[in-house]
């Protein structure tokens, strides 16, 4: 805290004097009543002659404040001290009046021009010398929150101003001093994305969801899952903007805003039929979707273009991913989906929706009890989908059902039974073949709803992923190679392409396939090594020999494999992919060399 004057800074003499002053500041020219000031100045511990100590600090100040005998800004009142001073006299005002000044929107560049100089007012932490002092707290944390909120609107205002490479800079720092602070994130994927870093964007998503799982617990909030979805999408309205109008001339009429379009890799049409889900759900009707396909086809991107859709469409959106280590979870699945939304309603809201028929459902999503009978939780449930739903029509997202447990799967059974007349747009995607847990109930849940299929790219969709991964239009040949590799699947593709353009090893589609293999139970690495080293001698008999699975065992795994779409059932065995068969080869061969090595080092 500093106090200037004409001729320079003022001496406001001992720690004491200065704190009766910062207590004064604080109130903003209104009366701090004298008990208040002596509670806050000893901290609930006053000496005997408090009082008289706070008149000398009192007179002290004035003599620094005002030479002139007659106080006119440390002012006596019946009931204790005010300080009269203008808001222009204080920077902390200052700094706030130009803040809610600046309206990027309205015009970036005099926006720009307030919040420079609003920020250049910080000399360092607001009223630091008072940091543990209760009194002082609450203003330090509120003058601290405004410049975070002004340091964010400056970076977004060059955003607007299409100064996203000057940008850059400043949103990594202050995402590493505020990983907290998601509008951070948002606006340094948005800078990366308007410079032709797409790939980088994306990364930085997913280092802020790691983040925000690792420290907090919590996915991403809305915002930031809308932007993941725009870039994934490419959004037309991400692009930099036209650079602003000089502001002499009048403002240019403003065209209207051509319609956003989600793009899918060729999957138009699949999002066609998601759009007609969404219009059952918007028009009362409800509806829903199944999105199957063989792993790495694209069904995760392709729902979250749905969600980018439905964001769009005004729809609310609930989303949940199923996990096999989950999978025993009772509702965790429901739980999954509806915590984030109850937690986001005023309390009054909440207890509406949590009362009466969705009582039993209630202990199991929201109180972490154990849920009592199944059918009043799978009626609760519908009921709490219901009234959510009353607001604003509501769209369900679960991914990798074949991994959702089975006390969701009954009540997401339940649901669609009586989807007809409720606001509510239900899809599903479905890795195929992937094994399950709960085989019948899934089988049961999934009949249930209309369904699409994801296979491989369209040459055209598979050309412009190329492109979109090495920056660069591409050789048509080489193009060719890499879709027969991988034979158009949209995952293979993209990381194939991209370990090549970077030279790299495909350390990313290894982990991909060694999971898939754990996902298909015992037995199915061991089948899938032997096809990768056996090669054009992979006959059935052979195969099975070197993965050592007996006669009774072995055709159930290769059936898992095939229904994968990791494998060609016949004579011999073969790869569905071939980069998918050199990785294993590759990871085969890396294990047999840590084998013998480690057998020849002495223990």
């Amino acid at each position: 805290m500093e106090v200037h004057r004409d001729e320079g800074q003022l001496d406001l003499g001992s720690p004491s004097s200065r704190a009766v002053l910062a207590r004064l500041l604080l109130s903003r020219g209104r009366v701090v009543p004298l008990d208040r000031l002596i509670e806050d100045l000893w901290e609930a511990e006053p000496p005997r002659q408090a009082l008289a100590s706070l008149r000398t600090f009192v007179c002290r100040l004035r003599r620094v404040l005002e030479p002139a005998d007659k106080p006119t800004v440390l002012l006596t009142e019946p009931r204790g001290y005010r300080l009269d001073a203008s808001a222009d006299q204080f920077d902390a005002d200052v700094f706030e009046r130009l803040v809610r000044q600046a309206d990027p929107q309205r015009d970036p560049a005099a926006a720009l021009e307030l919040l420079d100089p609003a920020l250049e007012l910080w000399r360092g932490p607001a009223y630091a010398e008072f940091a543990h002092s209760t009194w002082a707290q609450v203003e330090i944390a509120r003058l601290e929150e405004l410049k975070l909120a002004a340091v964010e609107r400056r970076l977004a205002t060059l955003l607007a101003l299409g100064r996203h490479a000057q940008a850059i800079p400043d949103l990594e720092a202050f995402t590493r001093t505020h990983p907290m602070r998601e509008e951070g994130w948002r606006l340094l994927a948005l800078a990366l994305y308007r410079s032709a870093r797409q790939g980088d964007a994306l990364s930085v998503l997913r280092r802020a969801r790691g983040h925000l799982a690792e420290e907090l617990g919590l996915d991403p909030g809305p915002a930031l899952r809308q932007m993941e979805a725009d870039i994934l999408a490419q959004v037309p309205g991400l692009g930099a903007p036209p650079l602003p109008p000089v502001r002499e001339q009048a403002a240019p009429v403003r065209e209207p805003a051509a319609p956003v379009r989600i793009r899918c890799l060729g999957r138009d049409h699949l999002l066609d039929s998601a759009s007609d889900v969404l219009g059952a759900a918007e028009s009362g009707d409800g509806g829903a979707l199944l999105v199957a396909g063989e792993p790495g086809t694209g069904r995760t991107q392709l729902l979250r273009s749905v969600e980018a859709l439905a964001r769009l469409r005004g729809l609310q959106v609930a989303w949940a991913t199923a996990c096999p280590l989950e999978s025993g979870y009772a509702f965790g699945i429901a739980r999954q989906l509806f915590e984030p939304m109850l937690a986001a309603l005023p309390e009054e809201e909440r207890a509406r929706v949590l009362e009466g028929v969705t009582l039993p459902a209630a202990d199991v999503i929201w109180r972490n009890r154990r849920g009592g009978d199944l059918a009043e939780v799978l009626h609760g449930l519908y009921w709490v989908t219901v009234r959510l739903a009353r607001r604003t029509p509501l769209l369900i997202v679960l991914d990798d059902v074949q991994w959702c447990d089975p006390e969701s799967l009954r009540w997401f059974a339940y649901t669609l039974r009586r989807l007809h007349g409720v606001p509510v747009a239900l899809v599903v995607s479905r890795a195929a073949g992937v094994p399950s847990d709960w085989p019948d109930t899934l089988e049961t849940t999934c009949s249930m709803m209309p369904s699409v299929r994801l296979g491989a790219l369209p040459q055209e969709a598979a050309s412009a992923l190329v492109t979109e991964q090495t920056g660069a239009e591409p050789d048509p040949a080489f193009v060719s190679r890499c879709i027969a590799e991988t034979r158009g699947n949209a995952f293979l593709l993209a990381e194939h392409v991209r370990t090549l353009d970077r030279g790299e090893r495909p350390e990313t589609i290894a982990r991909w396939v060694s999971g898939l293999l754990r996902a298909a139970g015992p037995g199915a690495a061991e089948l899938a090594r032997a096809v990768a080293v056996l090669g054009e001698q992979a006959t059935p008999d052979a195969v099975a020999g070197m993965a050592e699975l007996s006669c009774a065992r072995f055709p159930a795994v290769l059936s898992v494999l095939v229904q994968m779409g990791l494998l060609q059932d016949g004579s011999p065995l073969r790869f569905v992919h071939p980069v998918v068969q050199r990785t294993v080869l590759d990871e085969a061969l890396i294990a047999s060399q840590c084998a013998i090595y480690i057998g020849r080092t002495p223990f």
